[in-house]
């Protein structure tokens, strides 16, 4: 994939997230505490019903929870909060390539960049509860989440794109997932390898937490 080619994959993955802050000036107020009290689905009521409105109602609440969790870090120590942030990178890297991964091998579809917006919530629930374990004692992993990694590597290598008929197209989107799954095997061996220095308990949550969004994908195999 040229890095061209990237780039457009990217943008349409995460399109809804770019129009939500182009549009953030003109929404309404939408204080801390209610978006906690309403969750994304009741926020829609600050945006509305559509497929865009969902999406928008989940990054305000993935904000608002972002936001507490940190100030409850930063209260002890800011250092905490940037560690906090080394694991959202990380954890969101892994999430977001399911997403990437689909709308390849599906030939598009904008359920993949809803998605990928509204995935935000669910990320940043785990975060709150993870971030309590801060700072985190230095362990060996566990064998459990070892394994739910090693079975996400291998079930991306298995998948294969929607043939369209033609050729040229065809040709292009192999090559494109054969990009993306090497970038997306990158992130997944990345974290792996910091989930090895995690007590077996928390490593697990990880993984388990992170490996669950390709739940879909398998189904749609």
């Amino acid at each position: 994939m040229s890095s061209l080619t990237t780039t457009a994959l990217l943008f349409l993955v995460l399109s809804p997230c770019l129009a939500i802050a182009q549009e953030a000036d003109q929404a309404p107020a939408v204080p801390l505490a209610q978006a906690l009290k309403l969750g994304p689905e009741k926020l829609t009521k600050f945006t509305d019903e559509s497929e865009a409105g969902m999406d928008a109602a989940a990054v305000l609440y993935a904000t608002a929870k972002r936001v507490t969790t940190e100030r409850a870090l930063a209260e002890k120590d800011l250092n905490l909060v940037l560690q906090l942030d080394t694991w959202r990178d990380a954890i969101q890297d892994c999430r977001q390539s399911a997403f990437s991964l689909g709308y390849i091998v599906n030939g598009g579809g904008t359920m993949y960049s809803h998605g990928s917006a509204r995935d935000q919530a669910s990320l940043e629930d785990f975060l709150a509860t993870f971030s309590k374990n801060l700072p985190i004692a230095v362990g060996k992993g566990s064998p459990k989440a070892k394994k739910k990694f090693a079975e996400a590597l291998a079930f991306m290598k298995t998948l294969k794109v929607f043939e369209s008929g033609d050729d040229a197209t065809d040709k292009e989107s192999k090559a494109n997932l054969d990009t993306e799954i090497k970038r997306a095997a990158q992130a997944w061996e990345t974290l792996q390898s910091m989930c090895e220095e995690l007590p077996p308990e928390l490593a697990l949550q990880v993984a388990t937490f992170s490996t669950q969004v390709l739940a879909q994908l398998k189904e749609e195999e």
